[in-house]
């Protein structure tokens, strides 16, 4: 049995509801789970504490939360002490449109230049759209998202894989409580093409 700290970053609760899945599915297998907002004084207290950790946020404006780029640099050695995993909640991982599907490296690339923590797996889970929560901006920047992945831009659709969701937890379940972890993600200077854990 593990003790996995889930820090997350929400705007609109998607990403919360998919750390919740998360978390459920790794208790399902008997380890130990806390899930807290970034923001809380208890997610610094989590990570130091845990034997893994996945932190969570969603882009907005083509970037993750701030508050998950500020806790990612204040906390880079403490994440980069144990194994660690990324989760970035996304509309284009619902695409099938490779222009579209390569501004989640993008996205990544962004984060990774403004922290030291490298996680040592990144994961890319599809949204939501929900157009009557969105302000007139946003609105029009999920509406072209839309479009790309062919849906009605007025429409609310969950794109979320839950199955999927499932899936990853059970892969860190099996992989991340193994002693000497290698890390996967690449420096800062090398290409940026993180992938799912595989076996």
């Amino acid at each position: 049995m593990a003790r996995f700290s889930v820090a997350y970053a929400s705007s609109e609760g998607r990403t919360r509801l998919v750390v919740d899945h998360l978390a459920d599915a790794l208790r399902a297998h008997d380890h130990q789970v806390t899930v807290d907002d970034v923001g809380t004084p208890n997610a610094a207290e989590a990570v130091a504490l845990a034997d893994a950790v996945v932190l969570a946020g969603s882009i907005h404006g083509g970037r993750l939360q701030p508050r998950l780029v500020r806790f990612a640099s204040a906390h880079g050695v403490a994440l980069s002490e144990h194994p660690s995993a990324l989760m970035i909640v996304s509309m284009s991982a619902a695409s099938s449109d490779a222009t579209v599907r390569e501004r989640q490296h993008e996205y990544l690339a962004t984060f990774l230049a403004a922290t030291p923590w490298r996680p040592d797996v990144v994961e890319f889970v599809a949204g939501a759209l929900r157009p009557d929560t969105l302000g007139p901006l946003r609105r029009s920047q999920a509406a072209r998202v839309a479009r790309h992945v062919g849906v009605d831009p007025k429409g609310e659709v969950d794109f979320t894989d839950w199955g999927s969701v499932k899936r990853f937890a059970e892969s860190l379940a099996r992989w991340f409580p193994r002693v000497g972890v290698p890390i996967r993600a690449p420096g800062r200077n090398e290409p940026m093409r993180p992938e799912p854990l595989r076996w």
